[in-house]
């Protein structure tokens, strides 16, 4: 190669270098301008069903976050918090009551004081030989063995479940009974497979859950306000990090009409 043809080429490769080191690709551009930032939900285990409609929702009405990684973490409301007490990661959490994000709040580890996103609703599985026709009193027939329920310190369902027992005049009579599960999903599950009766979120009746319960032949009870304290089971959510866009939109979003729909549907009380 001259002289001459070597200092023609070398402007040309100074501009290509250069277009390269700085990223300026079309594929590039493009590709940064998606959102990719990850959202991390911590959701009690009653919104096990209901979370993924929530989220499909949600991407729906802010195309914008179509590709946003979003993640969530889902166990009892008590072990979820004992979990943002060690910083874990999360962005949003979704309680089963109020008591659990207050006491975060109080502590600042928070932004913001919590809302309330929706009301729970217990509800009873049982046995489809056991007479349901008599409400919790028939947790008392010889024929019941074991009561599965969520562990009352852990999980406000789990308290709720004692609160009902209670009102009824029979706790102390079937609470050799219980059979404990960590969190709601996981007492769900020891009633449909190894307990006769079972006290879940009425939210457990729908989708995957509701047809597990089905196919294992149980039925169920929904449980009026009067038969234990409503307050208790108001679900509340905060916001653990302002510097995630996407948290904060998403945290709008369950404020919204179109969230409290998909509550309302899927077994919430919702004003």
């Amino acid at each position: 190669m001259n002289r001459n043809r070597r200092i023609y080429l070398l402007p040309l490769l100074l501009v290509f270098l250069t277009v390269n080191a700085c990223g300026g690709g079309p594929a590039k551009q493009s590709q940064s301008a998606q959102r990719s930032d990850v959202l991390h939900i911590a959701a009690a285990a009653n919104l096990s069903y209901v979370i993924s409609l929530l989220i499909d929702a949600f991407r729906e009405e802010h195309g914008e976050y179509a590709v946003t990684d979003i993640r969530v973490t889902k166990a009892s409301s008590g072990s979820l918090t004992a979990q943002i007490r060690n910083s874990a990661p999360f962005d949003v959490f979704l309680a089963a009551n109020t008591g659990y994000p207050e006491a975060l709040s109080v502590d600042s580890l928070t932004f913001g004081p919590p809302v309330v996103y929706a009301e729970g609703i217990p509800a009873m599985v049982y046995r489809q030989e056991i007479d349901g026709e008599k409400g919790v009193a028939c947790l008392l027939d010889a024929s019941v063995d074991k009561i599965a329920l969520a562990k009352p310190e852990l999980a406000p369902y789990g308290e709720a479940a004692v609160e009902i027992l209670s009102r009824a005049g029979i706790l102390k009579q079937v609470e050799n009974k219980f059979v404990y599960g960590s969190s709601i999903t996981q007492a769900f599950q020891h009633a449909i497979t190894a307990a006769d009766a079972g006290f879940i979120a009425a939210s457990l009746l729908y989708g995957d859950s509701g047809k597990e319960m089905e196919k294992a032949g149980m039925r169920s009870i929904v449980f009026a306000p009067d038969a234990y304290n409503p307050a208790a089971l108001r679900q509340a959510m905060v916001l653990l990090d302002s510097s995630n866009e996407a948290a904060q939109v998403f945290y709008s979003f369950m404020q919204g009409e179109r969230a409290r729909e998909i509550l309302r549907n899927n077994g919430y009380r919702v004003e």
